[in-house]
């Protein structure tokens, strides 16, 4: 046994060598390229269960019946025959190719979750516990889940799948709940590796933890408990539990904090938060890789994402370098973030609602922003299985017409099309994800293990924060897009002039992304000309250690100041306003005199900078632009509120914008202007007036020569 862990531990210390080099960035991770299979069209794609499968004489049936109810893909399950879809010549996919290790869902010893943790709280919190059952970094259980990718390929790719999904609903613990894995030998051994790479010496090491491990092999990790028992107690190693009715009395004040440096040290913590999320990722990695090595033109993702958070591996911008396409479930703006870092790859949604109007205007909101297709779920409740002749259900009549619609020559124009952002930039930040877990948990004491992800979707405040910024933009008529800390690092604020910078409670900032953004704010020609925030940003480094001389240039100036939303523009000065709580905008603007004062402030800080299409701010509409070799598109919806929760639920409360409302939309030049869904032309002119259908995207085309309007859908198609 001792022989069999040493050589494991010989083969993880290489492969942990390589996943080092990686995360460090000396290794690129692989990128989609345009080597994939293109994927033009959108698939509307069924999650096939059980009973079809169960019945293979009557697979031709169930094939019309899905065909009939605007289906164009099917699915296999794992290492299961394709032929029955291959011989009725019926598209698919493959769902689920590694089924152990990625979702401890199934096949582990932690299937019951919240089972697991009470009864770990009961019996004392052991730190033997916290060994993960198939460690991401063994190089045993990566071999095997490598040939079952393999062995699937091989057996698809002369049938071209529409697409490989690893695994659905994925996570290093399960969805995003938190817990300490994983520490087991390998997983240890493949972070102190890591951790070589992260800082220059051991001594660094010590200095920025505030330890002293005298040789690389000591180097451990503060598990969540112990992180919480230096906050509670401010000692560099505390012993015994945390003192959790301390802890829970703690209140974190960026100025006064910093004469407290140690309870707010959280780097032993963090770091290892990294390395979970690196480790996943780098396992889906070495996944694609094998199934690109013997399909190289098939792309391969992942189904059922989590909202982006300091456990589960959820760094969205480290999981977007290693996926050809994803299905994110729309938590915590997981959507737009998703879209951002991956452009040009298909993002597909699951499709749960039982009706054709919130089917169709999700869908449609979903397709403006680049969504190539849908998964249904799911096939057993979409046919009548008692009948003979499987009959659709309700639910599959009522999304007959939305499904059909995206494949309509109408909503190919928008697929085919090229979309259009504004600069608008918010950050995205993993280590301030980790620093405000730690510090938005010290309410819950020691039961900060039930903190699931689904309490989180609903009650993070940085998730609420975040979606503020996104809907206070939409709502003046912007297209905002993310960017990651690693993307200012490398100077991808250089690429842009007089662009918007915004700081969602980016509490944690490294010192190259500091200079990086003080450097764009003070150019002759500034690539930023002004950063909206709110906390105070930088006041932790990118290991989630506060800093003792207080955020760095450019944010030194408001350390003084934390509360409210500021806005520092190129030439150095602060404004503030208490106009209103960010996190608290994304509610109130759902009800008819909400929010409207912090949306003034914003726009009025903006000055000069206008959308390129402008319409009265208080409606909440969304406008998306688009490119075309014939013109511009332009569509406009309402802008609802779809975060969807955990089970498959959208949220609700959007009933003030689910009222037609007018609109006056005013174009930067005159353009012969097409409604798309009437066919007319509406003449040569600046503005755009009509009613917008709340369940409807309203769909226009710019040409700046007259076209036919009867031909105008078949030209843009082209």
């Amino acid at each position: 046994m001792a022989q069999c862990l040493t050589r494991r531990l010989r083969q993880l210390l290489c492969f942990g060598c390589f996943s080092a080099l990686l995360v460090a960035g000396r290794i690129a991770p692989a990128q989609g390229t345009n080597s994939l299979r293109p994927w033009a069209d959108y698939r509307t794609i069924m999650w096939i269960g059980d009973s079809a499968r169960n019945r293979p004489e009557q697979m031709p049936l169930f094939l019309r019946r899905l065909r009939e109810m605007g289906i164009n893909t099917g699915m296999i399950y794992g290492s299961a025959s394709p032929q029955p879809l291959v011989q009725a010549n019926f598209s698919y996919y493959v769902e689920n190719l590694v089924n152990r290790g990625l979702c401890l869902k199934f096949n582990s010893k932690v299937t019951d979750w919240d089972k697991f943790v009470t009864d770990w709280a009961k019996d004392g919190r052991s730190e033997t516990a916290l060994v993960r059952d198939f460690s991401l970094e063994d190089p045993q259980w990566l071999g095997w889940a490598r040939n079952e990718v393999r062995m699937i390929a091989r057996q698809n790719r002369e049938h071209q799948p529409l697409a490989y999904n690893l695994r659905d609903e994925l996570s290093t613990t399960i969805s995003a709940n938190p817990f300490d894995y994983d520490f087991s030998p390998v997983a240890l051994a493949g972070f102190r590796a890591w951790l070589k790479t992260q800082y220059p010496s051991l001594e660094a090491l010590n200095a920025e933890w505030q330890t002293g491990f005298r040789s690389w092999e000591d180097a451990r990790p503060f598990t969540t408990d112990q992180i919480k028992a230096r906050m509670a107690s401010g000692e560099a190693l505390p012993h015994g539990r945390p003192d959790w009715a301390q802890l829970q009395q703690l209140r974190f004040e960026p100025t006064p904090e910093r004469k407290d440096l140690t309870r707010w040290n959280f780097a032993p913590w963090a770091d290892f938060r990294t390395y979970m999320d690196s480790a996943l990722a780098n396992a889906l990695n070495e996944l694609r890789s094998a199934a690109h090595e013997v399909d190289p033109v098939t792309p391969v993702g992942i189904e059922g994402t989590q909202m982006p958070h300091a456990f589960g591996g959820y760094d969205l911008w480290r999981l977007s370098q290693v996926l050809d396409w994803v299905e994110p479930y729309d938590i915590g703006s997981a959507r737009e973030i998703f879209g951002s870092f991956m452009p040009g790859r298909p993002i597909l949604t699951t499709v749960f609602e039982t009706d054709t109007r919130h089917a169709q205007r999700r869908l449609w909101h979903l397709l403006l922003q680049g969504d190539r297709g849908c998964l249904v779920w799911w096939s057993e409740d979409c046919l009548e299985w008692r009948t003979n002749d499987y009959v659709l259900t309700p639910k599959a009549q009522a999304l007959t017409p939305a499904l059909q619609e995206m494949t309509s020559p109408l909503a190919r124009i928008f697929l085919r099309a090229q979309r259009k952002s504004d600069p608008i930039l918010i950050h995205y930040s993993q280590a301030s994800i980790q620093s405000d877990w730690l510090l938005e948990s010290t309410v819950d004491g020691s039961s900060w293990l039930r903190r699931f992800s689904s309490f989180e979707s609903e009650h993070n405040r940085l998730t609420k924060v975040r979606n503020g910024w996104v809907k206070a933009f939409q709502d003046l008529g912007f297209t905002p897009t993310f960017i990651s800390s690693a993307q200012i690092e490398r100077g991808d604020l250089q690429k842009w002039t007089n662009a918007v910078l915004v700081l969602p409670s980016s509490r944690a900032l490294s010192g190259p992304e500091a200079t990086a953004i003080k450097n764009a704010l003070s150019s002759s020609r500034p690539n930023v000309s002004s950063v909206f925030f709110d906390d105070v940003p930088g006041a932790f480094d990118e290991h989630a250690r506060l800093r003792s001389d207080g955020p760095p240039a450019p944010f030194s100036l408001t350390s003084g100041q934390p509360g409210g939303i500021h806005c520092l523009n190129f030439n150095g000065v602060l404004h503030r306003s208490d106009s209103g709580d960010i996190a608290a905008y994304g509610a109130q603007r759902l009800r008819e005199a909400g929010a409207s004062a912090l949306s003034d402030w914003v726009a009025a800080e903006l000055g000069l900078n206008r959308p390129p299409i402008q319409i009265a701010t208080g409606g909440r509409v969304r406008i998306h632009r688009f490119d075309t070799r014939h013109g511009q598109l332009v569509a406009f919806e309402r802008n609802v509120e779809y975060q969807m929760s955990e089970d498959l639920k959208q949220a609700g409360g959007n009933e003030w914008l689910e009222k037609p409302v007018e609109i006056e939309a005013a174009l930067k030049s005159p353009s012969h202007i097409y409604d798309l869904r009437s066919g007319q032309y509406l003449g040569f002119a600046q503005k755009i007036r009509f009613t917008l259908d709340p369940w409807r995207p309203s769909l226009f085309a710019l040409t700046t020569e007259k076209r036919s309007a009867e031909s105008i859908v078949p030209d843009l198609t082209e």
